[in-house]
């Protein structure tokens, strides 16, 4: 196991065609069909094609020949030749999609193979194609170990490059023992090779619970502080918390602190709730992660708190033109649009929010009226488009010092507004003042 192609060559005979372990469940599948038959159908109609490159990059981690690699293609695609060291295949639509499928039920049936051998194995699938995460233990049998990391593998890079039409492949591979968390091994395909056998077993038990991230996962979620006392499903969250979080900061380049994390089940998505370490404790973000046809799949709405201070300052600046800045407090919530982080000043029209304006009476009671007469007219010419909605609430001077953003929503059920309205804009550009 110290040169992970070199074993795998020796336990899967089976490689020598990467494409053959994607069809050999695929008997029914139709392949284009003989050169008779093509002709006649372009002959009534043109059938718009595409050419996609397999890499020799990929055939050699494949240990696959690239004239039986052609044979193999040949069967599902209007053509295939030879380009260098390369394979190009030129497919219509639906010779795409069949072979994209073919793979996606090569990694559904690997990824069963490998629960039905131990339940406590699994395969994580960045939906990207930029990263794989495969968790099992030394006790593997060697020609499972072998489907795993070769002709999984494999398959979800021919998906990928299928799916994007980029043949530049490169996937983080990474290798974690099922039963402590610690990476075994991990580098990044085709340009690192993969190299470990006992001794990095060996050490992926020694350090368990010493991981920090681990440590502080657990001293968070008030779990014991030795890993191996955990239960089977304390360390799957573990794991699951961990692998959010290393997404969320992945993504974002920062680091985020924990505050709760629900595994999910019938009712409830699976999410992990953080905020960015640099940013406010209130700036609560969800991480949601679903898991499909052998992909883990994130999102987050870190985008929205991204965009906020830029909507709120939108709103600030309209509020100023009829309240005294030393008497107001806004907070906004961002519904939808904000998925990603802005890199400009949100469009007002493209963005649902609700915000909420609160208001010192002794400073602002005399302009409230004439604030609250342009609220509508301001709603109808920058949010048309988009549900948003200006929620008002006036008290006096000391309840309203105690306001701030970690504690709003709180307050608003409090009985201390001495004035209060609603203005909204619906999607079709209605507006409610109440």
């Amino acid at each position: 196991m110290k040169n992970l192609y070199r074993q795998l060559l020796a336990v899967v005979t089976a490689a020598g065609i990467f494409i053959c372990s994607a069809c050999a469940g695929m008997t029914n599948a139709e392949p284009a069909g003989d050169k008779e038959n093509r002709k006649d159908v372009t002959d009534e109609q043109t059938v718009k094609t595409e050419y996609i490159t397999i890499p020799a990059s990929l055939l050699k981690f494949s240990s696959s020949d690239l004239q039986d690699n052609i044979e193999a293609f040949s069967d599902y695609c209007t053509s295939v030749r030879q380009s260098g060291d390369d394979m190009i295949i030129e497919v219509t639509p639906e010779q795409k999609e069949t072979l994209i499928q073919m793979h996606e039920d090569n990694i559904r049936e690997v990824m069963d193979d490998m629960v039905e051998a131990d339940p406590s194995y699994s395969c994580e699938l960045d939906e990207d194609y930029s990263r794989v995460v495969y968790r099992y233990d030394e006790n593997i049998d060697g020609v499972l170990q072998a489907k795993v990391l070769l002709s999984l593998t494999t398959s979800y890079a021919l998906k990928g490059i299928m799916e994007t039409g980029n043949p530049d492949w490169h996937i983080h591979a990474e290798i974690v023992n099922c039963h402590t968390g610690a990476t075994v091994v991990e580098g990044t395909l085709p340009d690192e090779a993969i190299n470990f056998g006992p001794d990095e077993w060996e050490k992926s038990y020694v350090s368990t619970g010493e991981d920090e991230q681990q440590k502080e996962i657990m001293r968070e979620t008030g779990l014991p502080a030795d890993y191996s006392a955990l239960t089977d499903t304390q360390k799957s969250a573990v794991t699951s918390i961990e692998d959010m979080l290393t997404w969320m900061e992945g993504k974002y380049q920062q680091k985020f602190c924990y505050v709760s994390y629900a595994p999910g089940d019938a009712i409830e998505q699976e999410h992990l709730k953080v905020y960015p370490e640099q940013g406010d404790e209130s700036d609560i973000v969800t991480v949601y992660r679903t898991y499909e046809n052998g992909l883990y799949r994130y999102e987050d709405d870190y985008g929205a708190i991204l965009m906020r201070p830029a909507y709120e300052e939108q709103v600030r600046a309209f509020a100023e033109q009829y309240l005294p800045s030393e008497g107001i407090k806004i907070y906004t919530e961002i519904k939808n649009g904000g998925s990603s982080p802005a890199e400009e000043e949100p469009v007002l029209s493209e963005v649902s929010a609700v915000t909420y304006i609160f208001m010192d009476d002794a400073l602002c009671s005399e302009k409230y009226e004439i604030f609250l007469e342009a609220v509508p007219d301001w709603l109808t010419e920058n949010c048309q488009g988009v549900p948003a909605g200006i929620y008002l609430r006036m008290t006096e001077s000391e309840a309203w010092q105690q306001i701030d953003r970690s504690d709003y929503e709180d307050k608003l059920r409090e009985d201390v507004y001495t004035k209060e309205a609603e203005c909204a804009i619906s999607g079709s550009g209605k507006v409610t003042v109440y």
